[in-house]
């Protein structure tokens, strides 16, 4: 039997990022910004703050020139990071109609085009670190993917029209 290769972190991060976007794109964005109870979370939330955590862990302290897309988002889109600094009333993510979808993937892209710089070329002194954060961050990602499913499959059964994803 053959081993698998061990897949390169740049590799690794846009399968799991990429499968994110995937679950978004037969949904209006009407449908992701639906939260039926305040224990559910808008998509749009969840592609933006799983976008949040590699810019707030991992960009910011180990890509010297990078710049936050926008400084407000450190609010919007931080979950329960009290040490990080203050949240968006998770019971009224829905309530977010800005930024809009395309604003937030083209957050995702901001972070993602300077994610695949920082992988290409970790600093050497860095690397073991943002390696550990690395996979923190994308089984972080993998989670959130499973509470977009869940979210949304809650969020279509309260619709009278029975949506199907």
């Amino acid at each position: 039997m053959l081993e698998e290769a061990p897949l390169d972190n740049s590799f690794r991060f846009r399968q799991v990022r990429d499968q994110s976007e995937l679950l978004c794109e037969a949904l209006s964005p009407e449908d992701c910004n639906l939260q039926a109870m305040p224990d559910t979370s808008p998509l749009k939330w969840h592609v933006a703050h799983t976008t949040w955590f590699f810019e707030t862990f991992i960009l910011v302290p180990f890509l010297s020139h990078y710049r936050l897309f926008d400084e407000q988002f450190q609010v919007l889109f931080n979950s329960y990071y009290n040490g990080i600094g203050k949240q968006h009333p998770r019971p009224k993510r829905h309530l977010l109609s800005r930024p809009s979808l395309d604003e937030v993937m083209s957050y995702r892209r901001h972070v993602n085009q300077a994610m695949a710089e920082l992988l290409d070329c970790p600093p050497e002194a860095d690397q073991k670190e943002i390696n550990a954060r690395l996979i923190l961050g994308l089984n972080h990602e993998q989670q959130h993917q499973e509470l977009m499913l869940t979210d949304l499959k809650y969020n279509f059964a309260c619709n009278p029209l029975l949506p199907v994803y």
